[in-house]
């Protein structure tokens, strides 16, 4: 039982350093974009987009950011995409819905973790096709267009998870005036 799940860990290796990797230059990213602090400056909006988060809304952010990161991994992963990785998907946009609490927000964010799923699903499809079938290269450039797509609509749910965070706040806002 351990063995397998092991098994499973390793097939996210990818995952794990590409969250490694970009959480690292994220945090370099925010410490250069803010090192210098002033009232006037577009930093600002970044400080104060970080300063207003409370733990729930640090905890869906970081979902999210997991969610954008094992997309991105996929790409790395040399044409690999297991269940288990469609499957660690799925808890993730499960737990982002159990922890927003409105039902706007999760129904979004169900319907893109749908699509992203589906996407991946469908890729999985393609790069097994390619790889035992035939070699076609309309296929080789329709799988490249995917996987532009699927970072792209990865990166709008990301979009979309900050907006969410942002208006909740403004509403936290509005509640304790």
């Amino acid at each position: 039982m351990i063995e397998a799940i092991v098994e499973q860990m390793i097939l996210l290796k990818s995952m794990i350093i590409v969250t490694a990797v970009s959480t690292i230059i994220l945090t370099i990213l925010c410490f250069v974009y803010c090192r210098r602090f002033s009232w006037e400056s577009s930093n600002m909006k970044l400080i104060g987009f970080l300063y207003d988060m409370n733990m729930s809304d640090t905890f869906v952010l970081a979902v999210c950011m997991l969610k954008l990161f094992l997309v991105v991994s996929l790409l790395f992963n040399k044409g690999r995409i297991e269940i288990v990785h469609i499957a660690f998907f799925g808890v993730l946009v499960l737990i982002y819905n159990l922890s927003r609490r409105k039902i706007k927000d999760a129904a979004v964010s169900l319907f893109n973790g749908t699509v992203i799923m589906a996407v991946l699903f469908v890729s999985n499809l393609l790069l097994s096709y390619l790889r035992e079938v035939l070699f076609d290269i309309k296929i080789a450039a329709a799988l490249a267009f995917l996987a532009v797509f699927l970072v792209l609509y990865a990166v709008y749910d990301v979009g979309y998870c900050i907006l969410s965070i942002v208006d909740s706040a403004e509403r936290r806002k509005g509640m304790k005036k």
